[in-house]
């Protein structure tokens, strides 16, 4: 990885620590809370921080040319087109459940908030694999 851009490690370290911290969330959970969503929030700011504070100390060149702007657009453009897809598809998803009685009424909160955490978390790792395929190919 001492060849990888600084841009590059952000995104890579970014990338680990999305997937230790949501991964277990997503895929171990079996009683959703909102407290399981503060905290997953709380972690991965704290881990965030420790992973680019850790990248940081070990990089010299950490600056940016325009074809690092690029590839955020990119990644961004990305992402938003995937969270706003989501949201249609979660809204359309919880109105059906609702509607047809598989919700219920009590739960509905907290459904809606799981649901749209998990597409802000997609829709982020979205952006960061944009980014990262478009910096492996302009290499």
């Amino acid at each position: 990885m001492s060849q990888l851009s600084y841009q590059e490690k952000s995104l890579y370290g970014s990338l680990v620590a999305e997937v230790l911290v949501y991964g277990p969330y997503f895929f171990l959970h079996h009683e959703n809370s909102i407290g399981k969503v503060a905290l997953m929030i709380i972690g991965i700011i704290i881990l965030q921080i420790v992973i680019q504070l850790a990248i940081v100390a070990f990089t010299r060149n950490r600056l940016k040319d325009e074809r690092d702007k690029l590839i955020e657009l990119r990644g961004y453009r990305a992402g938003y087109f995937t969270m706003a897809s989501l949201m249609v598809l979660g809204l359309a998803m919880l109105w059906f459940h609702a509607t047809v009685g598989e919700l219920p009424v009590n739960r509905m909160g907290l459904h809606f908030i799981s649901v749209f955490f998990g597409i802000l978390v997609i829709s982020d790792i979205v952006k960061t694999v944009t980014q990262i395929v478009a910096y492996r190919r302009t290499l």
